[in-house]
């Protein structure tokens, strides 16, 4: 009996080990410029951003995930998994109630929320990405933060072949000045310093607003000027709304905007919101369905999704109007 019991303890023991010696205590300073330090590998975690949400089931922690936002609708798994934040409200109780190990949020939960969530005891890492590097980092950072960092560049070295792959098939020629606009009242653009304007270069293209710093805002006569040859708008009903695809209608139907080259040409493309604005694993999605667009001799429009649940660059411009978010990654993601 003895016997059995201490072949059981060094079992045990062993078994401790192991573990142990896969995983040490990491340092980890995030996209706000705080430093924490994780000290055991993370059982249970809550995201407070889609993007967030979809690089922890791309890395197969699903059942590690307990909370999520109510916009995290992918995939179809994550939208099993307990509400516990809007796009800048937080339910602080449902959060203390699952007591998570790790929370990863976003510069749109405001600053007071995760001040917080941070005096209450919790590890908060904010990821903001705003560029296809940023999103690798975000990446790096989850893999880091829950012992799956082989898993996070395994996923890295696929997109980036996706991406690599991409880019044989931009046809090559003259440069399209092409225009993401999230809403039509007022225009709001998405200018550099965003994943969407990497895209929008990375599928062979100019962004036609390259003065406008982050998301910004365009009047009527700078757009009519400016006169992009490509108008990407948000599927939805614009600035990340469900409902139905109507922005594309109402610039397509406005008597202002008659005149621009889009419009005559049939070039507003609808682009899935769920996936163009958002830095995740989908991001190559979003670059396949530009060049699609943009090259349509070569290839076909992706159809956009009816029923947009946002919560990417057009939510976070919706907060940003009642300045409740900032748009940059030094100050920002998704």
């Amino acid at each position: 009996m003895k016997r059995l019991l201490l072949s059981l303890l060094l079992l045990v023991l062993l078994c401790g080990s192991a573990a142990a010696a896969g995983w040490s205590p990491v340092t980890i300073t995030d996209d706000s410029g705080y430093t924490s330090e994780i000290s055991a590998v993370p059982e249970t975690i809550v995201s407070l951003g889609p993007s967030n949400t979809e690089i922890l089931f791309a890395l197969g922690l699903d059942d590690k995930v307990a909370g999520v936002t109510e916009y995290c609708n992918y995939p179809e798994a994550a939208k099993t998994k307990s509400i516990v934040s809007g796009v800048s409200s937080i339910n602080v109780e449902k959060i203390v109630a699952l007591n998570p190990d790790l929370i990863l949020a976003n510069a749109i939960n405001g600053e007071d929320n995760i001040a917080h969530l941070r005096k209450l005891g919790y590890t908060v890492l904010v990821l903001n990405p705003d560029s296809v590097e940023g999103t690798f980092s975000s990446m790096r950072r989850i893999g880091d933060a829950t012992n799956t960092s082989a898993a996070a560049e395994s996923l890295i070295d696929s997109m980036q072949q996706r991406l690599d792959a991409a880019a044989e098939k931009i046809t090559a020629g003259e440069k399209l000045t092409v225009t993401h606009l999230m809403s039509n009242d007022p225009y709001w653009v998405s200018g550099v310093h965003t994943f969407q304007n990497e895209l929008i270069m990375r599928a062979g293209g100019e962004n036609a607003f390259p003065e406008v710093d982050g998301w910004g805002i365009v009047n009527l006569e700078h757009l009519l000027i400016t006169d992009p040859d490509i108008i990407l708008v948000d599927s939805g009903a614009g600035m990340g709304e469900k409902g139905e695809n109507i922005l594309k209608k109402s610039i397509m139907t406005d008597p202002r905007l008659s005149s621009l080259s889009a419009v005559k040409n049939n070039r507003v493309y609808v682009m899935d919101s769920d996936i163009f604005d958002r830095g995740g694993p989908r991001i190559v999605d979003a670059l396949d369905d530009l060049i699609a667009v943009m090259y349509p001799a070569t290839s076909e429009e992706p159809a956009a999704t009816p029923q947009a649940s946002g919560f990417g660059a057009g939510v976070l411009l919706t907060a940003a109007v009642f300045g409740l978010v900032v748009l940059r990654r030094e100050k920002l993601c998704p």
